[in-house]
C-alpha cells in the first residue's frame, strides 16, 4: 500500500512540475512577444494561460498592458481590475487602471463619500484577504496573552495597561477579520462589471420596449445589481441605474 502511494505522490509530482514547466515556458514566450512589440500574439498565449485555470495579478497585469498597448480599452480595463483584486495594494496596477479609465468616452461623477468611509476603504483595500486574516489572527493571539498577564500579574498598573491593550487588540483583530471577509467576498460576488459594447442603451426596465435612459461606452465600469433572464440591472457610481442586455458585459 504504501508503495502504491509513494508511486501516486511520484507521479503526481512529475505531472505538476511538467505542467509548472510548460507554464513558466508559455509565460516567457508570451513575455517575449510582448518584448518585441507582437501585442496579439502575446494576448493569445496569455488567454491560454488562463484557461486553464491558472491565474494570478502579474498575469492579468500583463494581459492588461498588452490588450492597452493593442488598443482595446475595454479588456485592459477588465484585465487591470481582476489584477487589482487579487492585489489591491499594487500602485502599478491601479496607475495603469487609471491610466485606461482616463481615455474612455464616459466621465462618471463618483458621488462623494464621507472623508471617514472614504479613509476606511483605502484602509481595506491596502492589502489581500490572506493578509487581512493574518493580521487578524496575530491581533486574536496579542489579545490572549494580554490576557494572560492581566489575570496573573500581581501589579495594578500592569493590569490595567494589559487590559486596555487586550481590548485594542480584540478590536483590531474583529476589525481585520472584517476586512478580510469584504475582500474575499469582493472576489467571489463578481457584482461589477465592465462594458465591452462600442455604445448601449440602458433603459427602464428588462426589455427592449423600456425607456431609453441614458447611452454607455466601451470600458465603462458598472455594478450588477441583479439579473433577470438576460438583462442586468446595472447602477453608476453617480447613483444612475437602468437596464442592460448582459452580453454588452464582461464581469471582473
Amino acid at each position: 500500500m504504501r508503495k502504491i502511494i509513494k508511486l501516486y505522490l511520484t507521479l503526481s509530482l512529475i505531472c505538476w512540475s511538467t505542467v509548472l514547466s510548460a507554464m513558466d515556458e508559455r509565460l516567457i514566450k508570451a513575455n517575449a512577444y510582448y518584448s518585441e512589440g507582437m501585442f496579439q500574439d502575446a494576448i493569445e498565449v496569455y488567454e491560454d494561460i488562463l484557461k486553464t485555470g491558472m491565474t494570478s495579478p502579474e498575469l492579468h497585469y500583463n494581459l492588461g498592458n498588452a490588450y492597452y498597448r493593442n488598443g482595446y480599452l475595454p479588456a485592459a480595463i477588465l484585465n487591470f481590475e481582476r489584477a487589482l483584486l487579487l492585489a489591491p495594494h499594487d500602485k502599478d496596477i491601479r496607475y495603469n487602471l487609471d491610466l485606461a479609465y482616463s481615455q474612455i468616452t464616459d466621465k462618471i461623477e463618483t458621488v462623494e463619500e464621507f472623508f471617514l468611509a472614504r479613509w476606511f476603504a483605502a484602509v481595506r483595500g491596502s492589502t489581500d484577504s490572506d493578509h487581512w486574516a493574518i493580521v487578524s489572527i496575530i491581533l486574536f493571539v496579542l489579545t490572549f496573552a494580554a490576557l494572560f498577564v492581566y489575570f496573573f500579574s500581581r501589579s495594578t498598573a500592569i493590569r490595567k495597561i494589559t487590559f486596555f491593550m487586550a481590548l485594542l487588540f480584540l478590536i483590531g483583530s474583529v476589525t481585520t477579520l472584517s476586512f478580510s471577509y469584504n475582500q474575499k467576498q469582493r472576489l467571489l460576488k463578481q457584482n461589477r462589471a465592465i462594458v465591452f459594447a462600442p455604445s448601449v442603451t440602458v433603459r427602464s426596465s428588462p426589455d427592449r420596449s423600456g425607456t431609453e435612459l441614458f447611452v454607455l461606452h466601451e470600458g465603462t465600469r458598472v455594478r450588477i445589481l441583479q439579473t433577470i433572464g438576460e438583462w442586468y440591472e446595472i447602477e453608476l457610481e453617480d447613483g444612475n441605474s437602468g437596464w442592460m442586455q448582459a452580453n454588452n458585459l464582461e464581469t471582473i
